[in-house]
């Protein structure tokens, strides 16, 4: 009995405290929220830079394309001198009457 008397407050002694689970509770639920926040940013991050990455991509493309087509187009052929009418005689009946 008397060994009993002197484990049994030792026993409860060792185990962690409520406040101790608790805390050692909520220490864990914020670091897994953190986690979780930080790869979602991370990965927001990811598809804002992928965008822009894209755009600037298809920028240059463009502009690329823009610029060979300039270069390949032809010049401005010269006006044509004006053509002169077929017939430029007066017009007469046939018949006099």
């Amino acid at each position: 009995m008397l060994c009993t008397a002197l484990l049994l407050p030792a026993f409860f002694a060792c185990g962690p405290s409520k406040e101790e689970l608790v805390q050692n509770r909520v220490a864990s639920l914020v670091a897994e929220f953190r986690k979780k926040e930080s790869r979602k940013c991370h990965d927001m991050l990811l598809a804002e830079a992928g965008k822009i990455a894209d755009s600037l991509l298809l920028h240059e493309a463009l502009d690329e394309v823009t610029d060979s087509l300039a270069r390949l187009r032809p010049f401005k052929p010269v006006k044509p001198a004006s053509i002169p009418p077929i017939d430029s005689l007066q017009l007469k009946p046939i018949f006099d009457q």
